[in-house]
């Protein structure tokens, strides 16, 4: 963790995709945001609620995005060595 990580809240995805043979194949991201610490969330006033939501949506959607990508991208580079295996063993 770097300094300008160091003081920010952490966000951490695990997605898992199990097959039917029970191979597993699982990523996991961490996201860094600027949510206000739970101590900090403003419940007090309309407008300082709505601003705390709207940086704890972004942040959400932001690490939600950056799994899904990665969980796709782990899977795909497992299937592809899946198949460069077979065809090394073929020839």
């Amino acid at each position: 963790m770097n300094e300008s990580t160091s003081n920010k809240n952490k966000i951490e995805f695990v997605a898992r995709i199990v097959n039917p043979d029970g191979k597993v194949v699982e990523k996991t991201i961490t996201s860094y945001s600027e949510l206000p610490s739970l101590d900090d969330f403003d419940l007090e006033t309309r407008e300082g609620f709505l601003n705390d939501m709207d940086k704890l949506e972004k942040s959400i959607l932001k690490a939600r995005n950056e799994i899904g990508e990665a969980i796709a991208e782990e899977y795909l580079d497992s299937a592809f060595k899946k198949i460069l295996r077979k065809q090394v063993n073929y020839y």
